[in-house]
């Protein structure tokens, strides 16, 4: 079995890679065993030289198109996503963007105007107004929409990840119940935190609804007027 993880950052790819790791018995592929870059044709030939090991799995922020996902299954692999209430998955990005900052930004993420600014610096608003926050949710909502991806949602998950596992594991290969608890307990956050350096810093509240902590009133008015459309497509109030 093979199962790639296509999402937008901050929408809980890292869990969802252990929990579906564990329940399947995958291997995480490491960086330097993945594709170089995270573009259709480093995918392309990354399969092509059947550098895409059986029982592995990885996540990457890949675009949706037809042709991924023909590449993909042809590997074979499982398609699987993941969508994030998009208020909640913009404060985890800030977050992540602050850590980065504390680095010195040493891995040249983008969006480095925001770094080290507080969260409603007025960089950090205008880039929300001029839409620089659209591409994650569109790329969200175009998997969503897809009909080629099993789509998991990370409140439910918090909610009830057993039944949401169940329910995705009926798309992808039924396993057993006690397995998923299994990997329910073991890919805790705090569980996860202590795997490494890297995901302690990685997970960070792993909560829903975090973004009532951190948003005003000029967040959720621009979030309004700019995103509006994709927020309701992906199946979350606007607020």
């Amino acid at each position: 079995m093979r199962i790639l993880i296509a999402a937008p950052p901050k929408a809980g790819n890292m869990w969802l890679k252990c929990l579906l790791g564990e329940m399947y018995g995958l291997r995480w592929l490491k960086q330097g065993e993945t594709p170089s870059r995270a573009d259709l044709d480093s995918f392309r030939d990354w399969v092509a030289a059947g550098s895409f090991a059986d029982d592995t799995i990885f996540h990457q922020h890949y675009d949706y198109s037809d042709d991924l996902c023909q590449i993909a299954e042809s590997a074979p692999a499982h398609l699987v996503s993941i969508v994030r209430d998009p208020y909640d998955a913009f404060v985890s990005t800030y977050f992540t963007l602050q850590q980065h900052a504390e680095e010195h930004n040493r891995k040249g993420r983008k969006w480095a105007n925001l770094m080290g600014k507080s969260i409603d610096d007025r960089d950090v608003l205008a880039f929300l107004d001029e839409g620089g926050y659209r591409n994650n949710l569109l790329k969200a909502s175009e998997w969503l929409h897809s009909g080629r991806a099993v789509v998991l949602r990370y409140e439910r998950l918090q909610a009830d990840p057993i039944g949401e596992l169940e329910r995705a594991a009926a798309s992808i290969a039924p396993v057993p119940r006690g397995r998923i608890e299994r990997s329910v307990e073991t890919c805790r956050a705090d569980n996860m935190r202590q795997m490494n350096r890297g995901m302690a810093k990685h997970v960070r509240s792993a909560t829903v609804g975090d973004w009532e902590n951190h948003l005003n009133d000029n967040h959720l008015a621009i979030f309004r007027a700019r995103y509006a459309d994709l927020i309701e497509s992906l199946g979350y109030p606007v607020r």
